[in-house]
């Protein structure tokens, strides 16, 4: 049987996406479409190739030996026709970066700075991402990413941009108070939580060698950037992360009062890019640039 035609490349990149993950949902996800809409293009590439591409159970996905035999192929085939796209955009089109970032360190860190960038690289058009799901920089249309980890992400190469601490913050009116009771001593204020990090507070205190009180109350927030901004706002106090809560500390929107008590972080931010992308310009422009913001004093002290 010889193919004059090629099936449609959506129904190749839904086929690779759900088989890699063994997910209809999963892959829905990653390519920003419906469960419903990846069940139908994988119909529709099966019936034009004319056999089973999964073993569908109640709760279970599967792929057929025929379904396997056609990943390798499909992931092969996709593979080389982003890099070879890669290339020729390259050479022959406009730059441009394409970032992942968390709200907080886009909106007070890169944000801020950008006019510089432009200034400095007029040529490569920047796209910021902020959206918390994961991303997966090995098959989405993403550059680069700034993550918060321990510096593990397989396949990818990840460069550690700062090493940080945590320190408890809060507007300057609430300071005054903190620093006459102490932290075991907080009854009237209200302790702001991190989803990501529930134990935040706990490894603080141990760390820091103090009994934690009792709050008044507790706030939990999922994003760092909520959490600066009640803290901000007099919400109550919170863990910020030197170096990146810096500029909130020189502006006085936030205050330390406690700033001998800080926890030493073994995770960091890391930079993250597929490994074929060290030498890529804009990567390295955006690196170069990135790494000497987070030296600054601006950032810094």
């Amino acid at each position: 049987m010889k193919f004059r035609r090629l099936p449609p490349l959506h129904t190749l990149e839904a086929f690779e996406a759900a088989a890699r993950r063994l997910s209809f949902k999963l892959a829905a996800q990653e390519l920003h479409l419906t469960p419903s809409a990846i069940s139908h293009q994988i119909k529709a590439l099966e019936a034009f190739l004319g056999f089973t591409l999964f073993r569908r159970g109640n709760r279970s996905l599967e792929l057929t030996d025929g379904g396997r035999a056609y990943l390798a192929v499909v992931h092969d085939t996709l593979a080389k026709l982003r890099s070879g796209s890669a290339r020729v955009v390259q050479r022959y089109a406009r730059a441009n970066l394409k970032i992942s970032a968390g709200p907080f360190i886009a909106s007070e860190i890169i944000v801020p700075a950008l006019p510089a960038f432009q200034e400095a690289h007029p040529d490569i058009d920047v796209r910021i991402d902020t959206d918390l799901r994961p991303i997966d920089l090995l098959h989405e249309d993403m550059d680069v990413a700034l993550r918060f980890g321990s510096g593990d992400w397989k396949g990818l190469a990840a460069e550690q941009l700062l090493q940080v601490s945590a320190v408890p913050v809060c507007a300057p009116a609430l300071a005054p108070a903190l620093r006459r009771s102490g932290p075991s001593r907080l009854d009237a204020v209200t302790l702001i939580h991190s989803s990501p990090m529930p134990d935040g507070w706990t490894q603080w205190a141990s760390a820091a060698g103090v009994v934690l009180g009792t709050p008044k109350r507790d706030v939990w927030l999922d994003s760092y950037l909520a959490i600066l901004r009640a803290a901000e706002q007099g919400l109550g106090l919170a863990l910020g992360l030197l170096p990146l809560v810096q500029p909130s500390i020189t502006r006085r929107r936030l205050v330390m009062p406690w700033p001998r008590l800080r926890l030493d972080i073994p995770q960091g931010y890391y930079l993250l890019y597929r490994p074929q992308d060290r030498e890529r310009p804009e990567v390295l422009a955006f690196r170069t640039w990135l790494l000497d913001l987070l030296r600054s004093e601006r950032i810094i002290g």
